[in-house]
C-alpha cells in the first residue's frame, strides 16, 4: 500500500537529514532482511540489550490490548513508528486497523516495501497541524518518538481529539525526568553525546521531558509495580515507565 501524504517532506527534509545520519553513525540503518527480524536483534550487544527491552515493551502492550479489547475492532495509531516494526506486529491482529505515521520519510518508505498488509496504512504527516479523517483512534501509541516532540501538553492535547469515547495514548521507551535538574542533567548529556557522534544539530530536535508534566495529563504508570521495579533494578526491563492516558 502506498505512503499517504497529509504534509509536504520539504518542510522537513534537514531534520530527516540529520535523524538518519545519526542512526547511520550508530549503526541503526538495517537492511529489509534485518528489519523482517525485528524485535530480535543479536549484534552489537548494546542494541541487542535495548531491543530485548523494546520486545518485552511490545509483548506487554499487546497482551493489554487483548485484554482490554478482546476481540473488538480497533483503530490503532502508531505515531513515530519509524520503520514500522511495531506497526506491523500490531497489525498482525485482523481485528486492528493500523496508522503508522512519522516524519521520516525513507524509514516510512522502507516500511511501506516490506510490510504489506491490508489493516496496516503508512501516513507522512504532522500530527499537530495536518487535517485528520473523523474516524477517531481507539488507542494512540508514542514507543521511542515522545522525546521528538517539544510541548507535552500541546502533544497530549492535540492526540485527545483524535481518541473515540474511551480511547487511550500509551507512552513507551521513553525518559520523564523526577526534576528540572535531572532534566537539564540529561540535556547535557544528550549534548555532548551528538557532539561525539558528529552530529550537534541533532540536540535541538531532542526534548527531555518532566514526570510531572505527564502526569499533569492525567496519566497512570503501568510499570509502577514492586516487579517491574524489580526486573528494572536488575535490567531485565529496560529503565522507562509505561504511561496511559485517558482509560481509567
Amino acid at each position: 500500500m502506498p505512503i499517504l501524504h497529509l504534509s509536504n517532506p520539504a518542510a522537513y527534509t534537514e531534520k530527516e537529514r540529520l535523524y538518519l545520519d545519526v542512526r547511520r553513525r550508530e549503526g541503526r540503518v538495517l537492511s529489509d532482511e534485518q528489519l523482517l527480524e525485528l524485535p530480535d536483534v543479536t549484534q552489537p550487544p548494546a542494541l541487542a540489550r535495548e531491543w530485548r527491552w523494546r520486545k518485552r515493551s511490545f509483548q506487554r502492550l499487546d497482551a493489554y490490548l487483548h485484554r482490554r479489547f478482546h476481540k473488538s475492532p480497533i483503530r490503532i495509531l502508531d505515531l513515530g513508528c519509524g520503520n514500522g516494526w511495531m506497526s506491523n506486529l500490531l497489525a498482525a491482529d485482523p481485528l486492528r486497523t493500523v496508522t503508522a505515521m512519522d516524519l521520516n520519510e525513507t524509514e516510512l518508505e522502507q516500511g511501506s516495501r516490506v510490510f504489506r498488509r491490508d489493516n496496516l496504512q503508512f501516513v507522512y504527516g504532522d500530527v499537530l497541524k495536518d487535517e485528520w479523517p473523523e474516524e477517531p483512534f481507539d488507542v494512540i501509541v508514542l514507543a521511542a518518538s515522545v522525546q521528538y516532540f517539544p510541548d507535552l501538553g500541546e502533544l497530549i492535547a492535540r492526540l485527545k481529539k483524535l481518541l473515540a469515547p474511551d480511547g487511550e495514548i500509551h507512552l513507551l521507551d521513553s525518559n520523564f525526568y523526577p526534576d528540572a535538574a535531572a532534566a537539564e542533567a540529561a540535556r547535557q548529556r544528550t549534548k555532548a553525546y551528538y557532539e561525539q557522534v558528529g552530529v550537534p544539530e541533532m540536540a535541538g530536535f531532542y526534548h527531555h521531558h518532566l514526570k510531572q508534566e505527564v502526569l499533569a495529563c492525567g496519566a497512570k504508570n503501568l510499570n509502577a509495580g514492586l516487579w517491574m521495579t524489580l526486573l528494572r533494578r536488575v535490567k531485565y526491563e529496560g529503565p522507562f515507565s509505561w504511561w496511559r492516558i485517558g482509560y481509567k
